[in-house]
Parts: structure tokens; C-alpha cells; sequence
């Protein structure tokens, strides 16, 4: 897949505006962190995804023929789903590198404010892969339905490693480490199922996160 440029993720960020019961300096910190995403080439966002057709589905394991998942969360699923599509996508590794070095000079603010504009360009970037696997199932006279996460309620961590082959993660320079978490950091994969009268995606990944309802960077 072609990456996306960068510069169209920061200005919608721009005008979309800091996340609610963000003070003025946080604010001005902020618009500071786009600024050098902007200048210093930060993020390289990239995404990739595989279509596959689903050979047997056994409960809570799917089978794709290249490999099996473990998804309990389509259990539920009362649709006919005939096909999974594997997705990847990241920002690149510049943006956690300047991070880290913004913390180690001690400006705290600033390198909070681009690690969180970091996770809302990555959220940009899925929801850019997931609109295009949308396209694409229509195309097929298919319907989308759920955005599964790794890690997240319903889907265990270990399911990583086969998201990131399926959908030839590699090609953006996307590994996983021991932990079975993703590298760069700010990267993620996500499983969508494709098929007939499946459940309607949620709102937003948020909602499946554990971590929702501490997380400054929840979609708003």
C-alpha cells in the first residue's frame, strides 16, 4: 500500500483542534508537536492489508487457509461471514525516537503532546486502512463489519504475530518483539470481518480498550 502523507494527517489534527479539558498550555504544546511532525518529518504513515476468504469457521477459530485465528469475540457473530481482511499500519519510528529525546532534555510537556498527536496520527491511519478495505468488500458486494485489536477485550495479544504475516506487515518495517507487542511502538494491527448481515463496527476502537477511560488520546 502507498503511504499516506504526513502532512494531510497533521492538518487535520490542526483543525480538528486539542482533545476536550485540554488547558491553553497544553494547547499551545500541542500545536508546537504538529509544527515539528511537520518540519522534521516525524511519522512516515503507512498501512497494508490482505483480504482473505474464510475456508471454516469453528466457533471462535477462523480458518483462512494461510493460517488459522483465534477470535472469541465472532462467537457472537450471527452474520454470514465469508472473508477477513488482516490489516497493519504505522507513523514509522522517528516520532518515539524524538520522544524519548525530548524527555531526556526535560521538556516533559512537549514530549507528551507529541507522543499524544502520535496515537491520534496512527488512529488516522487505521481508520484510512479501514475505509479502503470498505471500498474494496462493497466492490464484492460485502458489508464490513467489526474492527477487531489484538489485546483488546474478546481478541488475546497472541493473535498478533498472524495478523502482522497475513497482512504482510513487514513491507512497512513493522516487527514484533517477544512480548508479542509491535515495533515501532506506534504501530497496531487489526482484524475486520467481511460478509453478510454481520454486526454493525461499533463507534470506535476505543469502546473495546481497556484503557478508555484514563486515556488523554480517546478518539473525540
Amino acid at each position: 500500500m502507498p503511504a499516506i502523507r504526513a502532512i494531510h494527517l497533521t492538518r487535520v489534527l490542526r483543525a480538528h483542534g486539542a482533545p476536550p479539558g485540554a488547558s491553553r498550555v497544553e494547547g499551545r504544546a500541542r500545536q508546537e508537536a504538529l509544527a515539528m511532525i511537520e518540519r522534521d518529518a516525524l511519522t512516515h504513515p503507512a498501512f497494508s492489508y490482505r483480504i482473505l476468504p474464510v475456508r471454516e469457521l469453528r466457533g471462535e477459530i477462523v480458518d483462512v487457509g494461510d493460517a488459522t485465528l483465534r477470535v472469541p469475540e465472532l462467537v457472537a457473530e450471527s452474520g454470514e461471514l465469508t472473508a477477513v481482511a488482516a490489516a497493519t499500519c504505522t507513523v514509522g519510528g522517528a516520532l518515539e525516537a524524538r520522544v524519548t529525546a525530548l524527555f531526556e532534555a526535560r521538556r516533559p510537556l512537549l514530549a507528551l503532546a507529541l507522543d499524544v498527536v502520535g496515537n491520534e496520527m496512527l488512529f488516522r491511519v487505521a481508520d484510512r486502512a479501514f475505509s479502503r478495505i470498505r471500498r474494496e468488500a462493497r466492490r464484492h458486494g460485502l458489508e464490513t463489519g467489526a474492527e477487531i485489536n489484538p489485546g483488546d477485550s474478546g481478541t488475546a495479544l497472541d493473535q498478533q504475530a498472524a495478523l502482522l504475516a497475513l497482512a504482510d506487515g513487514e513491507r512497512n518495517r513493522i516487527t514484533l518483539n517477544a512480548q508479542g507487542m509491535l515495533a515501532p511502538v506506534k504501530s497496531l494491527s487489526f482484524l475486520a470481518t467481511l460478509g453478510r448481515n454481520l454486526s454493525v463496527r461499533a463507534s470506535g476502537r476505543c469502546d473495546h480498550c481497556p484503557s478508555k477511560e484514563r486515556c488523554r488520546t480517546r478518539a473525540h
